[in-house]
């Protein structure tokens, strides 16, 4: 069960800058046009972006830029921009948004997510306290460990789920906790509050309800396990006390009760890979396979099959001129989609649509196996349908594949397990901002 504490926050000064202007998404989202924008005031009266979150967390990835983070913190904290919490805090952290439209939809629903950012004691996969749900890629790994030793902070928070049967960890972040300490609005809409806690009674009762409770990570793999990383080299030069902030991680803890705990699928883009000529007749054996007229209604008819026979949309398996095909595969039976996943797998994981593409079809079809998917070169990644069928008409990729995210229930049973699934499985949206409190990797929490 996760160990949380209070710790002593560095967070931007609400009296010199505005929320809206540092707010940022966290690095692995973030698009060279977006880091433009987010660096840059629309204009001197209406925004100032000097501080905005992205400067610290997407550095040039060179050993000068990796410094120039901490001097950048060392230079906004003198200049009282970031300010340093003399005691020690948790914080709530809401979000209000609308899911962004990729193809259906529902819109103008607005959803309220809440968490807790804590300090959360790190342990390894292995021990089951905090359990991981998604592999990794080395990549992301590298490039985060170099900014962690750089600049001994850690600038974005990780998400997990807590199995909060009962409601009570809900409950308690439900409560009214007094004024905000920080309000923004993000590019994409996103509004995004902060609450500070500091109160011991408040803490308490949070370490008490959180104690008790099965936690997974959602969101923050790379970070994961690049805390751990640097907890084993912090550990390696000197004796760490249980209360050294080293041992901890920034992380924000949600009820899987909550349900703005929203999992947006993560289509699969070949960039490489062509289908074989004998494509169709391949995939006969386990899936039906129909042609779409559209876009939007092969990706209608995925979305009512959530809940099975698996279905997925397949685009450019065929040639067929300047047009693209667009395919249907259903599978024919669910007790013969199972047999044909590895015999390694569990029954959780047998029924994430996800991993049954991986195994059925990506890994035999076109040899895309683990490692693969962990180099990151041969598939994308995408949310947005219509972010795929460019990809395909641009030429940009060969092969697509739309399908249905896992749900949290599926996620939790798997990481319950000790199994973890591909790479980029889920996607939670939103995102946590980067930029609502920073935390220190020196010195002790509490």
């Amino acid at each position: 069960m996760p160990e949380i504490q209070a710790f002593y926050g560095l967070r931007y000064n609400p009296s010199l800058v505005r929320g809206s202007d540092v707010i940022s998404p966290p690095y692995d989202i973030v698009k060279l046009d977006d880091l433009h924008l987010l660096r840059n005031s629309g204009s001197e009266t209406d925004s100032d972006r000097r501080y905005n979150a992205s400067i610290l967390e997407n550095p040039d990835p060179t050993p000068t830029g990796y410094k120039d983070v901490l001097a950048t913190i060392k230079k906004w904290t003198e200049a009282d921009i970031l300010i340093k919490e003399s005691t020690p805090s948790v914080y709530l952290y809401e979000q209000r948004f609308k899911l962004p439209e990729s193809g259906t939809n529902i819109k103008n629903t607005t959803y309220r997510r809440r968490v807790l950012i804590a300090a959360t004691r790190l342990s390894k996969p292995e021990d089951g306290v905090i359990r991981h749900h998604e592999s990794t890629m080395a990549g992301p790994k590298e490039d985060r460990l170099k900014l962690y030793i750089t600049t001994r902070h850690a600038i974005s928070p990780i998400l997990a789920s807590v199995e909060d049967t009962n409601s009570e960890f809900l409950a308690l972040l439900n409560k009214n906790y007094g004024p905000e300490t920080f309000i923004a609005t993000d590019l994409s809409g996103v509004e995004h509050k902060l609450w500070k806690i500091s109160r011991k009674t408040d803490v308490d009762n949070f370490r008490r309800v959180v104690h008790d409770l099965p936690a997974t990570i959602a969101d923050g793999h790379h970070r994961t396990m690049t805390a751990l990383a640097y907890l084993d080299k912090a550990a390696s030069n000197k004796k760490l006390p249980p209360s050294a902030a080293e041992r901890f991680g920034l992380m924000g803890l949600a009820s899987d009760q909550d349900k703005s705990l929203l999992i947006l699928p993560t289509h699969r883009i070949l960039l490489e890979d062509s289908a074989p000529e004998d494509i169709l007749d391949r995939l006969s054996g386990l899936y039906q396979i129909t042609e779409s007229d559209s876009l939007e209604s092969a990706w209608d008819a995925v979305r009512q099959n959530a809940n099975g026979p698996v279905t997925f949309a397949a685009l450019g398996l065929i040639k067929q001129g300047k047009n693209y095909s667009i395919h249907l595969l259903t599978a024919r039976d669910t007790n013969q989609i199972r047999s044909a996943m590895p015999s390694h797998l569990g029954n959780a994981a047998r029924d994430v649509d996800i991993l049954v593409l991986t195994s059925t079809i990506l890994r035999p079809i076109f040899s895309i196996d683990s490692a693969a998917l962990a180099a990151g070169k041969r598939v994308g990644f995408e949310e947005n349908i219509y972010t795929v069928e460019n990809a395909i008409k641009n030429n940009h990729a060969k092969v697509a594949f739309l399908t249905n995210p896992a749900t949290i229930n599926e996620v939790q049973a798997v990481a319950a397990t000790g199994e973890v699934l591909p790479q980029k499985t889920t996607y939670y949206y939103p995102k946590l901002g980067t930029g609502m409190v920073f935390y220190p990797l020196s010195g002790r929490v509490n």
